[in-house]
């Protein structure tokens, strides 16, 4: 079931405290941090998608729409390439 904006501001919160004090065993505030972060990148391609179609396929829209998948597309690459960075210890 959704939360209210008022709950989930709340969670949000929690979990960033939790997340930058340590106390995140199961990964679990870090996961809704990260998955709100993706959540936000893809309402912006769906607005964007939904602006594209609704104004007749329009050049402009076709580009914010373009800058909008690029965004969600290096974000994916940048969170890859975190997890498979060699430290080297």
């Amino acid at each position: 079931m959704k939360p209210t904006k008022e709950q989930f501001e709340r969670a949000l919160t929690s979990a960033s405290q939790m997340h930058v004090s340590g106390q995140d065993p199961e990964c679990m505030a870090q996961s809704l941090l990260y998955l709100n972060q993706r959540v936000r990148i893809l309402e912006q391609v769906f607005d964007a998608a939904n602006a594209y179609m609704r104004f007749g396929q329009d050049e402009r829209e076709h580009a914010v729409l373009l800058k909008a998948l690029e965004a969600a597309r290096e974000q994916e690459e940048a969170e890859v390439k975190l997890e498979t960075q060699d430290f080297g210890l």
